[in-house]
């Protein structure tokens, strides 16, 4: 080794002499980093999930989901259904957010039937899940698991559906919001 890289300036390294502003400098950068710590930890970068319902005449249905969720993290969603009048094949329509960028791992209970829906110029994509019949007074419940890709950012559409046969649809609107 030569001497230059063994020896070592004690004002310099030690005291910091003419290097005051640079000590600032890191304690920003770590303030900063913390700042976002602090944040998370109070969910302003979403995974905390709201509940917002919709009523019809037919049914009402109550979702439940985060409407921010990060990139390349898993998460839950559950929609309950309230029949008010018979339901002959109750249909949860998705709106195109639950399908753009992201992966849908699993669904409890599994639908009789699965469609998609093309887009039309007042309605994006969406994918729709056929279930049994119900009897007013039932109560379906669906759980699903979904994860949104790493390279999926931006505003989606979250809103959740559910229509039969001679009803009127009735629709939870939401946006969901994807941060990197």
């Amino acid at each position: 080794m030569s001497a230059s890289t063994t020896q070592f300036d004690l004002g310099r390294d030690r005291d910091l002499t003419g290097r005051t502003p640079h000590v600032w400098y890191r304690r920003l950068a770590l303030a900063v980093m913390l700042a976002f710590v602090v944040a998370a930890l109070f969910g302003l970068f979403g995974q905390s999930p709201q509940t917002r319902t919709a009523s019809g005449e037919a049914a009402s249905v109550a979702v439940k989901m985060p409407e921010r969720v990060r990139g390349g993290l898993m998460w839950p969603t559950r929609i309950e259904i309230r029949a008010r009048q018979n339901l002959s094949a109750p249909t949860v329509v998705l709106g195109s957010g639950f399908i753009r960028g992201m992966q849908l791992n699993s669904m409890v209970p599994a639908a009789v039937s699965e469609s998609t829906r093309p887009p039309t110029s007042t309605d994006p994509a969406a994918v729709a899940f056929t279930y049994p019949s119900m009897k007013a007074g039932d109560v379906l419940t669906v759980y699903l698991q979904l994860q949104a890709n790493p390279t999926n950012v931006g505003r989606q559409d979250g809103s959740v559906s559910v229509e039969a046969p001679g009803i009127t649809p009735v629709r939870s609107p939401a946006t969901l919001t994807v941060l990197p």
